[in-house]
């Protein structure tokens, strides 16, 4: 946020909108605005363009054949900056037909390759830290 200074920012996968609502406290001269279209609250974007989309331990959880789809929506969303954190290792929770919440479980790599093949702009930034997140900021 501090580099970038985006004018509107939309959280992809706000959940609830606890990571939203601390955003908007902590940036008041940015527009936020919240997507997950499991939640009631959230569930409509209605075409909107954002300066800077970010997604936050969001994109593992997707299911595999909607993952394309899923970045090239976040690619069509921003116009100028996008944040991506994935967790590449196992949730500890699983769903109830006993599959890992985690549903897609691949490497930085993996990831790397997926989002260069979705999304346009640079890769900017690309890290793999000790716990399994991958943190991807890409310019456009």
């Amino acid at each position: 946020m501090e580099k970038w200074q985006p004018k509107s920012l939309l959280d992809y996968g706000c959940g609830k909108g606890a990571i939203l609502l601390n955003l908007t406290q902590r940036y008041p001269n940015t527009k936020c605005v919240g997507y997950d279209p499991a939640v009631p609250e959230f569930n409509k974007l209605l075409g909107q363009k954002f300066e800077c989309v970010f997604s936050n331990d969001v994109l593992e959880h997707i299911e595999p054949n909607f993952i394309v789809d899923v970045l090239t929506h976040i690619n069509v969303t921003a116009t100028k900056y996008i944040w991506l954190r994935i967790d590449t290792l196992p949730a500890r929770k699983s769903l109830p037909d006993g599959r890992n919440a985690h549903l897609i479980l691949e490497s930085d790599n993996w990831w790397h390759n997926m989002i260069e093949q979705s999304i346009e702009g640079e890769i900017v930034y690309s890290k793999l830290d000790k716990k399994g997140k991958f943190d991807v900021a890409i310019t456009k």
